[in-house]
C-alpha cells in the first residue's frame, strides 16, 4: 500500500466528509493511480473514516430538517453525492410523507408572499419542478384554497 495515497485520503477526509465514489474521484484527480487508490479507500474505510451508510443518515436527517426538499430532491441530492441507490432507498423507506407535505406548504407560502409570483399555476409548477408528488401539491393547493379570505 502507497502511504501517501493513504495519508492524501486521511486529509481529505479530516476536511470534509466524502462518500466513497467522491473520494475515489477526488484521489485518481490528483494523479494516484486505480490500484493504490483502491488500497487506500480499503484503509479508510477499515478504520472507520469513511462511511456511506453513516454519510447518508447524516444527509437525509440535514435534509430533513431543512425541510424544503422533496423526497426525489433527497434522493438525486444524495446519488449526486455518489451514493449508492441501494443505501439511498433503504434510507428513505421511512421517508414521512408529511415531512414532503410541511416542506411544500413552505415553499409554497415562500412564492405566495413575493410580489410577482401570486398565481397559484406558477406555484403548481415550481412545487412540480422541485419534484413534489401531485398527490402533495394537490393538498397544498387545498390548503392555500383554505387559507385564501
Amino acid at each position: 500500500m502507497n502511504r501517501n495515497v493513504s495519508e492524501a485520503a486521511v486529509t481529505l477526509l479530516k476536511i470534509r466528509t466524502y462518500s466513497q465514489q467522491e473520494l475515489e474521484q477526488k484521489l485518481l484527480k490528483q494523479g494516484y493511480d486505480e490500484v493504490t487508490v483502491g488500497e487506500a479507500i480499503e484503509y479508510v474505510t477499515k478504520r472507520g473514516y469513511l462511511n456511506d451508510a453513516a454519510l447518508c443518515d447524516m444527509l437525509v436527517e440535514r435534509y430533513t430538517e431543512s425541510n424544503k426538499y422533496s423526497l426525489k430532491e433527497t434522493y438525486l441530492r444524495l446519488r449526486r453525492r455518489g451514493l449508492s441507490t441501494t443505501l439511498i432507498n433503504e434510507k428513505l423507506t421511512d421517508w414521512d410523507s408529511n415531512l414532503e407535505y410541511q416542506a411544500a406548504i413552505k415553499i409554497a407560502i415562500k412564492i405566495l408572499h413575493s410580489k410577482e409570483n401570486q398565481d397559484l399555476h406558477k406555484i403548481i409548477r415550481r412545487l412540480s419542478a422541485k419534484g413534489f408528488k401531485a398527490a402533495t401539491v394537490s393538498k397544498v393547493l387545498a390548503h392555500l384554497r383554505d387559507m385564501a379570505p
